[in-house]
């Protein structure tokens, strides 16, 4: 009787624990004309690598609904990747955006969450930063990057991501907030000169 009771009790753990992991889909946006190749995907907190050879949607399986970080590399593109804050069942798309590469140098990766979180303690700024992923926004109608934030991310470890030239209010507001926020945290852990070493301001800095 004791070994029917440990069979179904570890039968039960066993089926809890799969429902609680989480499938996620990963799809991406070829916005260029060359075919992908070769890139890496990568689920930060986990650290786990994909190996990726061409750009067809796959699935992942995460332990639990939650807050992840990704990121997608590719020798052959700038790479954006999109995710919800937060990760379940509802909202479990990420979508890597591949680009044209710019004439300059450009390792970096960048990684986005399309709900930012605006009121991070310098501590998590400091783990984004640590795993490239806090960028500033701006909106403009291509996507090259600036060489001077190519060489700021080199510096600082911080990036910049370029959406949509259409700006919506929404959009504005979130862009703002996040540059604020990345602007207060500089100014205190640099002083306040570094602002000097871009020429194009991010919304809401001056």
């Amino acid at each position: 009787m004791r070994k029917i009771i440990f069979t179904l009790t570890l039968a039960l753990f066993t089926s809890m624990a799969f429902a609680t992991e989480i499938v996620a889909t990963v799809v991406f946006e070829n916005l260029t004309d060359k075919e992908l190749k070769s890139g890496e995907f990568t689920i930060i907190d986990l650290n786990e690598k994909i190996e990726i050879s061409k750009a067809e949607s796959f699935k992942i399986t995460l332990p639990e609904k939650g807050k992840y970080q990704f990121s997608f590399v590719s020798d052959d593109f700038t790479a954006y990747t999109f995710y919800p804050t937060r990760i379940n069942k509802r909202k479990n798309t990420i979508t890597v955006r591949l680009m044209e590469k710019t004439e300059f140098k450009n390792t970096g990766i960048y990684s986005f969450p399309m709900n930012l979180e605006t009121d991070l303690t310098d501590e998590q700024i400091e783990q984004r930063i640590e795993n490239g992923t806090l960028n500033f926004i701006m909106h403009g109608i291509d996507s090259s990057i600036p060489k001077e934030y190519v060489e700021f991310k080199e510096k600082y470890g911080i990036g910049l991501i370029k959406e949509n030239c259409v700006i919506d209010p929404l959009s504005f507001k979130r862009a703002t907030e996040n540059n604020q926020m990345i602007f207060d945290f500089l100014n205190k852990k640099y002083g306040t000169d570094w602002p000097n070493e871009l020429k194009a301001k991010p919304f809401g800095i001056k």
